[in-house]
């Protein structure tokens, strides 16, 4: 994962290309102004992981949240992350 440092020092094509190793997708969207996220929607057969990409017309973020929300209500996320 991406390692906790000061972005807003950093330049914008550094922190795209740090984001982009991360989330290839959404990127572009953003920097285009459309809003993106990707959502966890569950497990593969094999465990990987899996998501749906959800795109928004410009100043739709509330809206984007609003339905990972809903998403995340059906279908919650396993933690992950250490609890550290």
């Amino acid at each position: 994962s991406p390692r906790a440092s000061a972005w807003h020092e950093r330049g914008w094509l550094r922190n795209i290309a740090a984001n982009s190793a991360y989330s290839p997708f959404t990127p572009p969207w953003n920097l285009t102004g459309w809003p993106a996220m990707a959502v966890p929607v569950g497990t593969l057969p094999s465990g990987a992981p899996t998501a749906v990409q959800l795109v928004g017309r410009p100043g739709s973020e509330a809206t984007l949240l609003e339905l990972a929300e809903r998403i995340e209500a059906l279908r919650p996320w396993r933690r992950t992350a250490p609890l550290d």
